[in-house]
This record gives structure tokens, C-alpha cells and sequence, in this order.
């Protein structure tokens, strides 16, 4: 199997290591291919994104990185958009992805994934207390965006159940919630059928997660509908780059996927699982 990674994060956004640090994490590990996916700038000032200076700095150094690693390991300079980045030209990167992370109100910006209790506040001030409709609003402006900007791929579709292990604070098997992902999920692939959704292992090593994103109903879901899949770490630091993937791997096949879509510096390709 090809072993790969295109949801990566360094220093210069809100990562831990350097890019070479991952790099060499990558090689260790036994990655062939590694897609870094630095967060766009936003159009507001944020500290976990890039601003322009950085983003200038980590397209510079992927190139590099790519070119001095080009025996080692296929390097592809990829970049995270949120749907409130700056709308700055994309077209000098391998490939994109497109997530939410979370809402603005004027010049206020209240977040989806920094902490329980700051989702908690999100909910509270944003929507009254009603979990099922902010889950309605996160998924409804992650599908827009992604139809909008037509990523490569589909970032953590659904995030908002990150900090709910448990249905600490939403059910989510009840249908209010189940139509409003999968109707996400159709309109994503009624836009851009040959979307790429991650299979991400990120909140299973941050949080404890006991799955990766998506939920098994949603991959069911994706099964039905002939979606193309791949599986990411959304890793934030070395030791994380490949976490769990053996997991991820089987995680897909119970659900009948028998292969991973892939990007390389030649184009896609499929792998099997």
C-alpha cells in the first residue's frame, strides 16, 4: 500500500514542528507521499493561520523541501482553506482543502473546534442553546463553501461532533441531525462528484476520539453515493503523522471501500486499500 498524508501543519500556522521536521518525521515513519496543508490566511487576524509573510515563507520552503526530498518522498504543497480565508490566488498549490472551523459575527469569531467550552459558548451565544441548529449552520456554509471554491478535498466534514463523544451534547443518530450532514453531503458531491473526503484520525489522537471522521453513518452514506475517499492525520506535530491509520484503514473497509484515492506530483491515483 501507498502510504500517504495530505492534511499536515508546521510551525508557521499552528503546528509544533518545522516543515523539515515533518518531512523527516515522514521518511522515518515510511510516508511516500506528504502533502503539507498550512492554513490559509483569514480575513480577519487569526493566530493559528498564516498571514501573508508566512504563507510566502511555507510556499518557499515546500519547494525547497520538495525538490532536496524528490528521492526520498513525493513533497506536495497543498493548502487548507476556511470558508473565511482572504480569497488570495491559489493557483501555485498541489491541492486544496476545504474546511469550516468557524462562524463570524461582525468582528467577533466564535470557534467550532478550539475547546468544549468555547463550542459550548458558540452554541450558547450564537444559537440560543440549540445544538441542532448550529450543526444545520456549520454544515450548510461547509457545503456552500466547498461548491464555491470546489476543493480537492473535503475537510473534516463533520467536525461539529468533536467534543460530543458521548452525545455529550446532541444525539447524533437523531434524524434532524442525520438529514442535515447527508444533505450536506449531497450537495457537495451534486457539485464536484470526484471530491476527495478525508477520513481523518486527528480527533482520535487529540481528543480520544474512538473513530475517525466521518461518522459511520456518513461513510455509509459516502459508500452509497461512490465517493472517493482517503485517510488523513490532520497532524500537528511529528509523532502524529501517521496516527492510527492501520485503524482508518480497516475503518474504511468495513464499510466496503476497497480503495484510496490519492494525489502525487504526477496526478491522482487509485490504491488499494
Amino acid at each position: 500500500m501507498i502510504k500517504a498524508n495530505y492534511h499536515t501543519h508546521s510551525v508557521l500556522c499552528d503546528g509544533k514542528n518545522t516543515l523539515r521536521e515533518m518531512v523527516d518525521s515522514a521518511c522515518d515513519k515510511g510516508l511516500h507521499i506528504l502533502g503539507f496543508s498550512g492554513h490559509a490566511p483569514m480575513n480577519f487576524v487569526s493566530d493559528w493561520a498564516m498571514d501573508k509573510d508566512r504563507l510566502e515563507k511555507y510556499v518557499n520552503e515546500v519547494k525547497q523541501l520538495k525538490a532536496e526530498y524528490k528521492d526520498k518522498i513525493d513533497i506536495l504543497l497543498g493548502i487548507e482553506l476556511d470558508a473565511d480565508y482572504d480569497g488570495f490566488d491559489i493557483g501555485d498549490f498541489d491541492f486544496t482543502i476545504g474546511s469550516v472551523h468557524q462562524f463570524r459575527d461582525g468582528d467577533k469569531d466564535f470557534p467550532i473546534d478550539l475547546s468544549a467550552a468555547s463550542l459550548e459558548k458558540t452554541v450558547e451565544e450564537q444559537f440560543g442553546g440549540d445544538w441542532y441548529k448550529m450543526c444545520e449552520c456549520y454544515y450548510n456554509k461547509l457545503a456552500d463553501f466547498i461548491c464555491e471554491c470546489k476543493p480537492d478535498i473535503v475537510g473534516h466534514i463533520d467536525l461539529v461532533t468533536k467534543y460530543n463523544q458521548g452525545y455529550v451534547y446532541f444525539s447524533e443518530e437523531d434524524e434532524r441531525y442525520r438529514k442535515i450532514a447527508l444533505r450536506a453531503v449531497d450537495k457537495i458531491l451534486d457539485c464536484k462528484s470526484d471530491i476527495i473526503f478525508e477520513v481523518n484520525t486527528g480527533a482520535m489522537y487529540r481528543v480520544g476520539k474512538t473513530v475517525p471522521y466521518p461518522a459511520p453513518f456518513i461513510m455509509e452514506y459516502l459508500k452509497k453515493r461512490n465517493a472517493k475517499i482517503t485517510v488523513t492525520s490532520d497532524s500537528h506535530s511529528v509523532d502524529s503523522l501517521d496516527f492510527a491509520f492501520e485503524k482508518a484503514f480497516d475503518y474504511c473497509r468495513s464499510f466496503g471501500f476497497e480503495k484510496l484515492t490519492l494525489l502525487t506530483s504526477e496526478g491522482r491515483i487509485c490504491c488499494d486499500l
